[in-house]
């Protein structure tokens, strides 16, 4: 078995990579879980809903969506490895391709550095793209692959970077796409591996046996761990969206998801139509009738917006007596609709409990009054403060349109 630094084969190095790997794997697990267990503590009062009317998940299934940011650290790192292969190959004495030449491998290299930077400039324009994740990592594999078959070593140190690869997309954009990598890569090193040996005509050693056994536990391993972080991660952020009063998601989950709905206009054309709604009276309420008859109306309306749309919409208490409703796929009039139908129940519930408070609402559609979440809540607040200036409560007004009284 050939040696490399002092002696020590490759082989060993090989395993204390791997091994070093498996101990950040496991800080990383710990470290989440004992986040989760100190959480869960302080929470154990919330409301928690599987639907996005009291603070879902953000992420959508099994894929996460990272922002920008993100993925430019990502597209960095692969330009990095890329700039290593190249260095490795072509600048190192005693390194030669094993069945490529230089100018061939160099091509190789030209091409993923060009792939890449179309999908990143891609992902500039457009952050959300599950089809482009899965370009993106499977150009990655070729790439590793093409590296592995031309590594000169025995035990060649290029596999680590299917590690990097089933890693880096797994913790990027959820277990969907990590279960892909670890298939993709793991079959992959199987196949380069055995073209190695089959057309070197060397001897499958035990030793490169146990490296793709141990390769392939360490892979499994870290998908089960994965699981478990995600399913730490979800529930660190469902305890920090809901609003503990209400129940519904806060201003943060809001805007995390607006932002997300806004992202996808850039794929589907599909509108949807957001309402402000902001308590009449509400101040009048906690003066003379206390803050617990306060918090009573604030429950209330929550539970009568919850009951009035689909678990596919948006609800969230966007600061005191201040909500936002966002309705996919829904037209004006029957957003409208809806809306009329929250006051009746408020002034309902309001005559019923000698409470009096009434409800205003605002409305807007995505994208054609508003581009992006601060721009389109902008003009909705601008409408809904020209009805509550027009009406003593229980006003209705759209973005553009003139303001009608429904209470």
């Amino acid at each position: 078995m050939p040696c490399s630094l002092n002696g020590v084969s490759d082989l060993t190095w090989l395993r204390l990579y791997i091994y070093l790997i498996y101990i950040r794997l496991y800080n990383i697990n710990n470290t989440l879980h004992q986040r989760r267990l100190s959480d869960a503590s302080e929470s154990e009062d919330r409301r928690r809903h599987p639907d996005r009317r009291a603070g879902g998940k953000l992420s959508g299934g099994d894929y996460r969506y990272p922002s920008w940011q993100e993925q430019n650290i990502q597209y960095l790192a692969r330009f990095v490895f890329l700039m290593l292969g190249i260095g490795f190959f072509n600048f190192t004495d005693g390194i030669e391709p094993t069945l490529w030449s230089n100018t061939q491998l160099n091509t190789a290299f030209a091409i993923y550095f060009i792939a890449q930077t179309l999908l990143c400039m891609h992902a500039a324009r457009q952050h959300v793209c599950p089809t482009r994740y899965h370009i993106a990592m499977w150009i990655d594999i070729a790439a590793a692959s093409i590296s592995v078959l031309n590594d000169p070593y025995a035990i060649p140190p290029s596999l680590l970077v299917y590690i990097m690869i089933v890693l880096g997309n797994g913790m990027r954009y959820g277990m969907r796409l990590f279960a892909v990598s670890l298939v993709g890569c793991f079959s992959a090193a199987m196949i380069v591996l055995t073209l190695r040996y089959v057309l070197s005509g060397a001897e499958i050693s035990p030793g490169l046996i146990f490296l793709n056994l141990f390769g392939g536990i360490i892979l499994v391993y870290s998908y089960v761990l994965m699981g478990r972080i995600e399913h730490s991660r979800n529930e660190l952020e469902q305890s920090s969206n809901i609003d503990t009063l209400t129940g519904l998601m806060n201003r943060r989950a809001l805007q995390d998801i607006a932002s997300a709905m806004f992202l996808r206009l850039q794929n589907n054309p599909q509108k949807f139509v957001l309402l402000f709604a902001d308590l009449d009276k509400f101040k009048v309420v906690n003066d003379e009738l206390g803050h617990a008859a306060g918090d009573l109306v604030l429950r209330e309306f929550a539970r009568i917006v919850h009951r009035s749309i689909r678990e596919s919409d948006v609800a969230a208490r966007y600061g005191g007596d201040e909500f936002i409703i966002i309705l996919e796929d829904t037209t004006l009039d029957h957003a409208r609709l809806i809306a009329e139908r929250i006051q009746k129940q408020v002034v309902h519930w309001s005559d019923e409990n000698e409470i009096n408070f009434s409800v205003t609402f605002g409305l807007g559609e995505a994208p054609t009054h508003g581009d992006n979440f601060e721009h389109l809540l902008d003009q909705v607040d601008k409408a809904l403060y020209r009805s509550k200036s027009t009406h003593t409560g229980g006003g209705l007004a759209v973005v553009g349109k003139a303001t009608q009284h429904t209470a």
